[in-house]
């Protein structure tokens, strides 16, 4: 630094020329050259920096452009921690500062720094103060290390308090016993729990009676084998009840292997063992089977359901593949046992439905469901799997239910237009019969007959004529009450339970619609029916009224079944918010023949009538234009009501 303060251009300065600096400062610059802790000077009103080698290091970056510069300038990041120290000095008074803090930029951004130093004021002859005089050395690194040794000396003292209030309220109970198996330490937790001890082979007397011999025979084996020990087991505590706790041990073994002591825990599982107990009733009674199975489909799991859908007996399935459970979408691992096969299940999706194969080899209809979960590191699927099969008789059983009403509706709608042509026929018949008959009166009573074999024939065709004319009426009124006579079919039924059935059946394709549908079933609905017949009138109802709704902004179906008139009949009503009946057809609805439907034969309404009058009952329609349509009908209620199911 000698070189440096030489070469610096002075002459600009408070100080002036080299040459000309006045004795104090000239001494004091020749004093911190030559000694080798950091110094500096910082004279005049500017406190123009001079330094030696020694402080060079400590200005990082800001050396050498320090040299010369004012005080506050280099360090103006500390300019305000430092500047009423040094405007004291200037004012006549020396400082001294022990691991002073000021947070410093020296090249690699603001970094806290720590420095001892002492500040002393340099007089003039006449004693003014005219510069300050530092002597100083970085005590940062000594700083921080006592401040790193006081923090891991309070991390210590915290961390054994902390091991205090663990061994204190852990749930845990630790213990250790000797090599032979006898317990020498227990904490005094489990005192507390249960009033015993435990020392020795004491431990025992706190255990279930139906406990002990399993434990012992366990204990006794992890002795002698030196292998850890676990077992579940219950306590009886000092309340007098008792509680579930799982017991782990693990041996510490010498440089020879053998066990020199054994270290354990006691830890309540009370409540975790309850929540087991419930989950594996749950699983017991749902009626979906649920396999856990890892990402290559070996099963760690399997619930009762599942093991009686596929035929196998406890446990048989755990470790085994679900591809033999479900070979058509895992491949085959072959019948009989739950094979090894490694399959992945992570391509299966969310849920499917397929084929499952049973122990016997016998197939399954299931709905496969899949659900991912992760254990630990481990990725698990849950696989829920539901029987089918009575979902697909269900279906069956429909489809024929359907199929039968739709040969009723097909049978009924015969009937309706036989009975029609039967009233329309009837009338030009009887006269057909009529001028025949007259015809052969005439004949007959003729002044002139026809004579010989002519007469003879005429005469015999028109009785013959008369005759077919007759049967052909009497065929049509036979068909007629043939197609009106239910009588033999009906029996006692609940209205209720039809109504519900017809919903169900009415409603199938029409779920895209969005129909908002209300359903209110009273109490004492026995009538004596003919069920298809009057599941037909409900079907046909219910049909026209979701055709009804299907250009309408809101569906709104409301269908109500209850006692009307003292008991004395069942009332069905049928409200949809469709777009209501034209009053000149509302006239003729039940008219056969009638309809406002494209495609429609004007027959249903008519045979709903039918049916409906046969039966003793009304049926009527209300309705106005664009604000929906409701249709009732009553039946007759059932004298001998105790015999509905």
């Amino acid at each position: 630094m000698a070189g440096a303060i030489a070469a610096h251009d002075w002459s600009r300065t408070a100080l002036g020329p080299k040459a000309a600096w006045p004795a104090s400062a000239a001494t004091l610059v020749a004093l911190i050259l030559a000694a080798k802790q950091p110094m500096f000077l910082a004279w005049g009103p500017e406190r123009l920096m001079i330094y030696n080698d020694a402080y060079a290091p400590l200005l990082g970056t800001k050396h050498p452009g320090a040299l010369g510069r004012p005080f506050f300038e280099v360090w103006h990041e500390a300019a305000e921690s430092l500047r009423p120290l040094v405007d004291r000095v200037f004012a006549g008074d020396a400082d001294y500062m022990h691991d002073f803090h000021i947070v410093l930029d020296r090249g690699e951004g603001m970094k806290d720094a720590y420095f001892t130093f002492s500040y002393t004021p340099v007089r003039a002859s006449e004693g003014a103060v005219e510069g300050l005089f530092c002597a100083c050395t970085e005590t940062t690194a000594g700083v921080l290390a006592e401040s790193r040794r006081l923090l891991a000396e309070e991390r210590l003292r915290e961390s054994e308090d902390n091991y205090r209030h663990a061994v204190e309220f852990n749930p845990q109970v630790p213990w250790t016993a000797r090599p032979d198996g006898m317990i020498d330490r227990v904490s005094d937790r489990w005192a507390e729990l249960t009033g015993h001890q435990a020392l020795g082979a004491s431990w025992a007397d706190a255990m279930h009676p139906d406990d002990r011999p399993d434990m012992r025979r366990a204990w006794d084996a992890a002795v002698a084998s030196g292998q850890p020990y676990e077992m579940e087991h219950r306590v009886l505590t000092r309340a007098g009840q008792y509680r579930w706790f799982i017991t782990r041990a693990f041996p510490r073994h010498d440089a020879d292997g053998r066990v020199i002591r054994w270290y354990g825990t006691t830890e309540d599982i009370h409540e975790r063992k309850l929540g087991e107990i419930q989950m594996r009733s749950i699983l017991a009674t749902v009626p979906d089977g649920m396999v856990v199975v890892d990402e290559f489909g070996r099963i760690h799991s399997a619930s009762p359901t599942a093991e009686r859908l596929f035929g196998y007996g406890p446990d048989a399935l755990v470790g085994g593949s679900l591809a033999v459970l479900l070979p058509e979408i895992l491949g085959s691992a072959g019948p009989g046992r739950a094979g090894g096969d490694v399959v992945d299940v992570t391509g299966i999706g969310p849920g499917r439905t397929t084929m499952g194969r049973r122990q016997d080899g016998s197939t399954v209809l299931v709905d496969l469901c899949l659900g991912e979960m992760t254990s630990g590191t481990e990725r698990l699927f849950t696989c829920f799997l539901r029987d089918l099969t009575e979902k697909r008789e269900a279906e069956d059983r429909l489809r024929e239910i359907q199929a039968e009403l739709l040969h009723m509706s097909r049978f009924t709608a015969l009937g309706e237009m036989a009975s029609a042509l039967a009233h329309e026929l009837n009338q030009p018949l009887t006269a057909i019969s009529n001028y025949l008959g007259g015809c052969r009166k005439l004949l007959e009573t003729a002044e002139a007959p026809l004579a010989g074999d002519a007469a003879a024939i005429f005469a015999d065709a028109i009785g013959e004529a008369t005759g077919q004319a007759l049967r052909a009426g009497e065929i049509i009124r036979s068909l007629r009450a043939f197609v009106s006579r239910a009588d033999g079919r009906r029996q006692a039924t609940n209205l209720g339970d039809l109504v519900r059935e017809s919903c169900g059946l009415a409603l199938v394709g029409s779920t895209h619609l969005g129909i908002s549908l209300t359903v209110a079933i009273g109490a004492d609905l026995a009538v004596h029916v003919d069920r298809v017949q009057i599941q037909q009138v409900i079907l046909n109802l219910l049909r026209n009224a979701t055709e009804a709704m299907a250009d309408r902004p809101l569906r709104t179906l409301a269908i109500t079944a209850a006692s009307v008139q003292d008991g004395a009949f069942k009332e069905v009503v049928i409200e949809d918010s469709g777009g209501g009946i034209d009053p000149q057809i509302a006239a003729r609805l039940f008219q056969p023949f009638q309809t406002t439907k494209p495609s429609g034969m004007g027959v249903g309404l008519s045979i709903c009538r039918t049916i409906i009058e046969a039966h003793g009952g009304r049926i009527q329609a209300q309705s106005q234009s664009g604000q929906g349509t409701t249709f009732r009908f009553t039946l007759p209620k059932f004298a001998e009501e105790r015999h509905v199911p």
